[in-house]
């Protein structure tokens, strides 16, 4: 399997564009390797302003550079060859350097002068009085679904969709993800439970999954409620969506009017360009996550299906910039069509609101035996 994926190609002129708009170029990326450790140098052109620390995915770690782009041929071979088999990838301004290692190494990184930072891999030191097979299971709490990032989908400036009733969508999601929050508290007391927003305010859109990825979330999930161009409609029903390139046109709709909460946002230069090819990109950044995404998605379905009155319209794929960076699981829920009027008096309800927030709490206890299991292969 070819672990290496084709990294972004800049032009010298373009390179220096970069670097004089305050945009660090990486030109070197090495690794050398001893009986204990293995030492990743990665080197800017000039001062490197900010790193983020390494975060853990399933077959490795992650290393994310805000503001910063990559030279041409940077990777050395000895980053590129198993076992490390570095990627790059580039996700909105920031480069996603991944690494694979093994689920019991730990990785640390420090900064080097100014131009470099380098990375440290280590295995996990082994307790004397415990033999070598029971290792992944002591290691396996890190794993555990301790961190759950609910996002309120709109809120302030941005009202979201109008309902027949007039409720607003922002309305209906804050109240769905308190109603949500609470019962996590009660029903999961060790996990910790992350809002992206908890009151009527304007979150960018790009802000909340850096918002779950600071919190160190294991599961991600956008809460909102779909509408039709003309009410009342009668397409009714939830749907649950995950980050690929829509399929249909539908899913294009949906994905075009999520993602114009970006016009209240300050500037939306970030957004620019963003095409279906970046959209791509940005789900090869979270295949790790594919299969679990996938997994919950079908889940809080069947969870609907089951306990609300709200028709199920399945699992669907779609370019929503809110998922796009997210380093975990992750999900946007359409719960219902404020253009349809029996969808609208349902969410607008207290009854249906705590439904809801009930049928995506049994989903996650659903879905954590799943991720348990997979965290532990």
């Amino acid at each position: 399997m070819i672990r290496l994926l084709c990294a972004l190609v800049f032009l010298p002129a373009l390179l220096l564009q970069t670097e004089q708009s305050g945009v660090s170029v990486i030109t070197s990326v090495r690794a050398t390797s001893t009986t204990d450790s293995t030492t990743i140098r990665i080197r800017a052109a000039r001062t490197l302003t900010a790193f983020q620390k390494p975060e853990r995915t399933i077959d490795g770690f992650v290393v994310r550079i805000p503001s910063a782009t990559i030279y041409p041929d940077a990777l050395d071979s000895s980053v590129i060859k198993p076992p490390l088999g570095c990627r790059v990838e580039r996700v909105r301004d920031i480069l996603v350097l991944r690494f694979v290692c093994s689920t019991t190494d730990t990785m640390t990184i420090a900064r080097d002068g100014q131009r470099d930072v380098v990375c440290t891999i280590r295995p996990l030191p082994k307790r004397r009085s415990e033999p070598e097979s029971t290792m992944p299971a002591k290691t396996a709490g890190k794993w555990s679904l301790d961190v759950i990032v609910i996002d309120a989908g709109h809120g302030g400036q941005d009202a979201g969709a109008e309902g027949v009733n007039g409720v607003f969508e922002k309305d209906v999601t804050l109240a769905i993800a308190k109603k949500l929050r609470d019962l996590f508290k009660e029903n999961m007391p060790s996990t910790k439970v992350v809002m992206t927003r908890d009151s009527d305010v304007f979150i960018e859109l790009f802000r909340r999954t850096q918002i779950a990825n600071e919190a160190g979330g294991k599961l991600f999930i956008s809460i909102h409620c779909n509408s039709m161009p003309t009410k009342p409609n009668p397409a009714h029903g939830c749907e649950t969506y995950i980050l690929r390139p829509g399929r249909n046109d539908d899913a294009a709709r949906v994905a075009s009017r999520e993602n114009s909460s970006v016009k209240f946002e300050k500037s939306s230069s970030r957004y620019q360009g963003m095409t279906e090819d970046q959209i791509i990109i940005a789900t090869m950044a979270q295949r790790s996550f594919v299969r679990l995404s996938e997994s919950f998605a079908s889940t809080i379905q069947r969870e609907v299906k089951s306990t609300t009155p709200l028709a199920d319209r399945g699992m669907s794929q779609a370019g929503f910039f809110v998922l796009v960076g997210a380093s975990m699981p992750n999900v946007l829920v359409e719960t219902g069509f404020l253009s349809n009027t029996n969808d609208a008096e349902y969410l607008a309800s207290a009854a249906g609101q705590t439904a809801l927030a009930r049928s995506l709490s049994v989903a996650v206890k659903l879905y954590a035996a799943t991720y348990q299991r997979s965290m532990s292969h």
